[in-house]
This record gives structure tokens, sequence and C-alpha cells, in this order.
């Protein structure tokens, strides 16, 4: 092994621990973080409408007022029409949840009783017995973490107001932070850096904003839809179908159980009406929106994906669905800039 490449080893071993060393201390203070969180992601979508604007002639902080000023104007809507329906099927789902319980229970009594009727062999019915009990406790379960999450998400009222302020400063100041981050770098490593940081930038580009616009308009849709035809929860459900439609594959299925399991329990005409709202908004999606919106994928095989997508759910839960493809992709893309460092000449 030569001594050029020796060096090369224990500058990434070096940055390696490092970023390792960097990751434990974000981890140990991570309770705090959740407004940087915000900020940095709202910047990043920022970003782009930002330096169109800059090159009409804008100053940067003008520029930046104007987007906060168009979004409070698009959010309009939202506070005075959707929100406070939100609280009031919140509050209508939390009084109803026992009622909604039993109904399902109810149900599963009426099933049991029916193949209850039919000849099974002992062993194949204390496991379907098993399997009605899971699903009942499994309904309840998941129910409750569903609102809580919900909930969850609007008592971080504080993370969400401190969000905007913290991202007008990585916006207004964000070259001269790069500028600073780039100095910890030593000068062989910056143009590395700087190839890899396009890259990823790449990936989310692809992914976050796009498929974040494409849900966005999917949960619109079917909410609306869904308010149409007169359901309770048309809120709930939309935000639930949105949030969903950002999981590849394993998307529509998991947003059309909630919303068939609810509307079912309202009427079965309703249930009717959701299946066909969502048929007509998938199809909408796959025809119009995705290939309008969508760009190149993030560069993984589909067995990859799902894969990721059933290893961050087992870990993380809906969270790991969530975040399990772009963040595989982008540690495809770190091990792949490593491995080409390590055995490059």
């Amino acid at each position: 092994m030569t001594v050029k490449r020796a060096l090369k080893i224990w500058r990434l071993a070096g940055a390696g621990l490092f970023l390792a060393a960097a990751l434990f201390f974000l981890y140990r203070v991570r309770g705090v973080l959740t407004p940087f969180f915000l900020a940095a992601f709202l910047a990043y979508l920022l970003k782009p409408a930002m330096m169109k604007l800059e090159k009409k002639g804008l100053k940067r902080p003008l520029a930046i007022l104007l987007l906060y000023l168009l979004i409070l104007v698009l959010s309009l809507p939202v506070f005075f029409f959707i929100l406070p329906r939100l609280i009031r099927e919140l509050n209508e789902f939390l009084i109803r949840l026992p009622a909604l319980t039993a109904e399902v229970e109810g149900l599963l009594q009426a099933f049991y009783q029916r193949y209850n009727q039919v000849a099974i062999p002992a062993g194949l019915r204390r496991l379907l017995d098993e399997s009605l009990i899971n699903i009942s406790i499994t309904f309840q379960q998941e129910a409750r973490r569903a609102l809580q999450a919900i909930l969850d998400l609007l008592a971080g009222a504080t993370s969400f107001l401190l969000a905007p302020i913290l991202a007008y400063y990585l916006l207004r100041d964000g070259e001269q932070i790069g500028r600073a981050a780039s100095h910890l770098l030593p000068i062989q490593m910056k143009e590395d850096f700087l190839g890899l940081w396009l890259e990823i930038d790449r990936v989310l580009t692809s992914f976050i904003r796009g498929h974040l616009l494409v849900s966005l308009i999917v949960g619109f849709l079917t909410g609306l839809g869904l308010a149409m035809v007169g359901s309770r929860y048309a809120v709930i459900l939309g935000i639930v179908v949105g949030l969903a439609d950002l999981i590849p594959y394993f998307g529509p299925v998991i947003g059309a159980i909630p919303v068939l399991a609810l509307t079912l329990l309202e009427s079965k005409k309703t249930a009717l009406y959701a299946l066909v709202i969502m048929v007509i908004v998938q199809q909408v999606e796959g025809s119009l929106l995705a290939p309008r919106i969508l760009s190149e994928s993030v560069g993984l095989h589909p067995l990859v994906i799902i894969f990721a997508l059933l290893a961050g759910g087992e870990l993380w839960g809906v969270s790991g669905l969530l975040l399990a493809v772009p963040l595989t992709a982008i540690g495809y893309i770190i091990v792949k800039f490593i491995w080409a460092r390590l055995v490059g000449s």
C-alpha cells in the first residue's frame, strides 16, 4: 500500500469518526432539534423559489418575506376551514372511539358466529380465534396510535412557530453557513464532498419535493371527495392518505385501509363512494400527477426499496416507512462514495 493511499484511508477514517461523534451528540440532544429539522426542511423546499425571485432582481430578505406572505395567504383556508374541521373531527372521533370499537367487535363477533357453524379442525379454529382477538386489539391500538400521532403533531405548535424564523436565517445566510462548514474540510476533500452533496441533493430533489407535492394533492383530493360524499372524518382521512402516499408501492393500500374501515362503519354507501373516490384519485395520480411532477427515480432497484420499507417499518413503524427510501438512497450514495475512495487509485 502506497503512502498516499494510506493517508487517504486515515483521512477518511478520521472523517468517519468525527461524523460518528457528531451524530452521537445530535442523538443525545434530539429533543431540541425538531424546530431545526423543520426549518431545514422548509428552507430546502423554498430555496429554488427564492433563487428565482433573486434572479428577477429582488433582494434576498425581501424574496424570503414575499414567499412567507404567499404561504400565509395560501394557508388561510387551512386555518379558517380545514383546521377547525380537523379539531371537530378529532373530538368526535375521541367521543365515538368506544362505540366504534364496540361496533368492530360486534362485526367480528357476527363473523365468529358464522364461521363457528362451519366444521373446522380444532387447530385451525384455535388459530382463527387468536387472529380475531388480535384483529380487535390491533384496531384499538392502531386507532389510538394514529390519533396520538395527530395530537402530537398539533401539540408541537412551538416547533412550527419557531421553524419559519430559523428557516429565514438558513435561507438568508445559506452560502455563508456552507462556506464556514467547508472550511472544516481538508482542501483535498472539498471537491469530493461537493460532488457527494450534489448527488444527494439530486436524490432529495427527486424524492422529497416531487413526492411531497404529489402526496399533498392526493391527500387534498381524497379529503375533498370524502367531504363531498358526507364522510365525518374527511380531513383526518385526507391527511392519512396524503402521508401514506409518500410510501412507495405500499402507500395506496396503507391509505385505503383506514379510509374503507371508517367509512364502512359510517355506512356501506359511504364506503362504496370512498372506494370510488380513491380509485379515481389513484388514476389521476398515475396518469397526470406522477408523470408531470415526479422526476427521475432515486436510483434503487425495486427489491431494495421494498426491503428498505419492510426494514424501516419493522424498526421505526410509520416514521420508518416514510423515511426508509430517501435514507436508503442517501446511504447508498455515501457508501458508493467511500468505497470509490478506498479502492480507487
